[in-house]
C-alpha cells in the first residue's frame, strides 16, 4: 500500500453528531485518554509481534528499525500556550513511534512565513509532513506542492475542509463550525440574546469557522452574534477593544473568546466594566485559569480540542504511513470536547495525570 491510495472521506455537514460525537458530549478529556490507550495498545501489539504489518515492512521497525524524520510545519504563535500542549503531545509520539520530529512556526501568525517553512521542510523531503493551513490561498500551492512530490501529508488543527483538496492522507482535529455551534447553544441555554465573539488572530479560518457556527447557532434561537477582530499580541489594545464594543452595545450579554488569548483580553475588559461573573462568558481551548473559571461558575463552558491528542494522533498517523503506507480514510476528530462546571474539576485532573503544565495566566484575579 503507497500513501498516494487514499479513498474518499466521509463527508460531515457540521452538525452536532460530528462522526460520533454526540450533541452535548460531556466526557471532557476522557475520550482522548482512550484514544491514547488505544495508540499504546496499537504500539504494544507492533512490538510483540514478529509478522509484517504491511508488505515486507516488519511490525518492530518501529522500535528496532532506523528512526524516520517527521517535519511539522503549524501557524502557533510562540508565544499562545495552546501550542506548547500541541507540541508536547507531538514529542510524546515522536518517542514512542521512534520518530525524529522537527517542529517549526513563525513567530507570529504569517501565512506567508508558514508557506516558506513549508517550503523549506518538503525540499528535506522527510519521511512524513505534518501543517496547518489558516490560510488556504496562500497555503494550498505549498502543501500541494508537497504531496504532488510524494511526501506523505497530514493536515492537523485547521483545513477539515480543504486537506482532500490538497492531495493530503487525512485530517486531525476540530470541525470548527459544529465546535461553534456547540458554543452558540450553550450560550442560548444559559439565556444570552446577544453576544459578541473575539477573534484574536487575523488570517486564521479556524477562529472565523468558530464565530460562524456560534451566530448560526444563536440565531437559531432568536440570538444575534457581533464579530470583532484583535490582535492577542497586544493584550491590554484587545482588551481596551472588547471593552469598548460593550460600552457601544449594552445589550451584548455574551462574549465568546475564540482562544486562551482571547480569553485573557476578554476577562480583562469584562473585570474593567465589573461585569466579569455577570456577562456569561465563554472560550476555546484550555488553560488552569479558564477550567477554574469555569469552576467557580465565573464562565459558562470552554471547548477542548484537546491538543496533546491532536499533536500526537497527527505524529501518529504519519509514522503509521511513513513505515506501514496505513492511514485513516476520513478526518480524526478531536473535539469539540464540552467543559462545563460539572465536569471541570475532573478534566483539571485528567490533564494533571498527563504530567504537562497548562498555561497558568491571563485570568483576572
Amino acid at each position: 500500500m503507497t500513501h498516494t491510495s487514499r479513498g474518499s472521506a466521509p463527508k460531515h455537514d457540521g452538525n452536532s453528531s460530528r462522526n460520533g460525537v454526540l450533541p452535548g458530549r460531556r466526557a471532557g478529556f476522557s475520550r482522548g485518554v482512550a484514544v491514547l490507550a488505544v495508540a499504546a495498545c496499537l504500539a504494544l501489539a507492533a512490538c510483540s509481534s514478529s509478522q509484517g504489518v504491511s508488505g515486507q515492512t516488519p511490525a518492530r521497525s518501529a522500535q528496532s528499525g532506523p528512526r524516520i524524520t517527521v517535519d511539522m510545519v503549524t501557524h502557533g504563535q510562540a508565544f499562545d500556550p495552546f501550542w506548547a500542549l500541541v507540541k508536547e503531545g507531538a514529542q510524546a509520539a515522536a518517542k514512542d513511534f521512534n520518530v525524529n520530529l522537527v517542529y517549526h512556526s513563525p513567530s507570529t501568525t504569517d501565512p506567508q512565513a508558514e508557506a516558506t517553512l513549508i517550503n523549506q521542510a518538503a525540499a528535506r523531503h522527510p519521511k512524513g509532513l505534518v501543517v496547518t493551513i489558516p490560510d488556504t490561498a496562500v497555503l494550498s500551492g505549498p502543501v500541494k506542492q508537497a504531496t504532488s512530490a510524494g511526501i506523505p501529508v497530514v493536515v492537523m488543527n485547521v483545513g477539515v475542509s480543504v486537506y482532500q483538496n490538497v492531495g493530503a492522507l487525512t485530517f486531525v482535529g476540530q470541525d470548527e463550525m459544529a465546535a461553534g455551534q456547540e458554543a452558540g447553544r450553550e450560550m442560548a441555554d444559559a439565556g444570552v440574546h446577544k453576544a459578541l465573539c473575539v477573534i484574536h488572530e487575523e488570517q486564521n479560518t479556524a477562529l472565523v469557522d468558530r464565530c460562524a457556527g456560534f451566530a448560526k447557532a444563536l440565531a437559531a434561537r432568536g440570538g444575534s452574534v457581533t464579530v470583532l477582530h484583535v490582535n492577542g499580541a497586544q493584550l491590554n489594545s484587545a482588551a481596551n477593544a472588547i471593552q469598548a464594543a460593550l460600552k457601544k452595545d449594552p445589550a451584548i450579554n455574551g462574549v465568546l473568546a475564540t482562544g486562551i488569548i482571547g480569553f485573557t483580553a476578554a476577562g480583562g475588559a469584562l473585570q474593567s466594566l465589573g461585569k466579569f461573573g455577570t456577562i456569561k462568558l465563554g472560550t476555546f481551548d484550555v488553560s488552569t485559569q479558564d477550567l477554574n473559571a469555569v469552576a467557580n461558575g465565573q464562565a459558562l463552558f470552554v471547548i477542548d480540542q484537546q491538543p496533546f491528542l491532536e499533536g500526537y494522533m497527527a505524529v501518529q498517523v504519519s509514522a503509521f504511513e511513513g513505515r506501514y503506507g496505513q492511514h485513516p480514510f476520513g478526518p480524526v476528530f478531536t473535539g469539540p470536547s464540552l467543559i462545563t462546571k460539572a465536569n471541570a474539576a475532573r478534566v483539571q485532573q485528567l490533564y494533571k495525570s498527563t504530567g504537562i503544565p497548562l498555561f497558568n495566566g491571563g485570568y483576572p484575579t
